[in-house]
């Protein structure tokens, strides 16, 4: 079981996955603590989240599965750990407050909407060997700038 108060979320170190849904809906939720053996958030596992403003992901992390983060409204910040192999549809869509994003070398692949409808969007960094679905940014792009590297 997790270690919790009203808003505060630490994952327990014996954690390696976050199940599809888990925490989905909690708009209790302020904050998430994961610890470095994570290796996988499965779909929706943070879903409807809309307090949710900050998350320190795992650096154990490979993959984001779809709709992860979606609907994560009041998410200001996200660090992607090194290691992050995938990216997955929907991951962070409708994340009104995030602003900048810098994708890790280790991304092989970020998928449809997975930062769709991110209006806040501003500035994006993304190796150039990742495979970047073309509808990754859908109805934010516009806003984003875009660094390659």
């Amino acid at each position: 079981m997790e270690n919790t108060s009203n808003t505060h979320l630490v994952i327990p170190k014996s954690r390696k996955t976050i199940k599809m849904n888990e925490f989905s809906g909690r708009e209790d939720l302020v904050f998430v603590d994961m610890p470095d053996s994570i290796t996988v958030i499965k779909k929706g596992a943070f879903f409807g989240c809309r307090n949710l403003k900050k998350v320190k992901l795992s650096n154990g992390l490979k993959t984001l599965e779809a709709s992860a983060f979606m609907d994560c409204y009041a998410l200001e910040s996200i660090i992607l750990p090194e290691g992050l192999e995938s990216i997955g549809v929907g991951a962070f869509m409708k994340c009104f407050k995030l602003e900048s994003v810098v994708i890790p070398k280790s991304v092989k692949y970020v998928g449809d909407d997975a930062f769709g409808m991110c209006q806040g969007l501003k500035h994006i960094q993304i190796p150039s060997e990742a495979f970047v679905s073309g509808n990754a940014f859908r109805e934010s792009y516009q806003h984003i700038e875009v660094e390659y590297y």
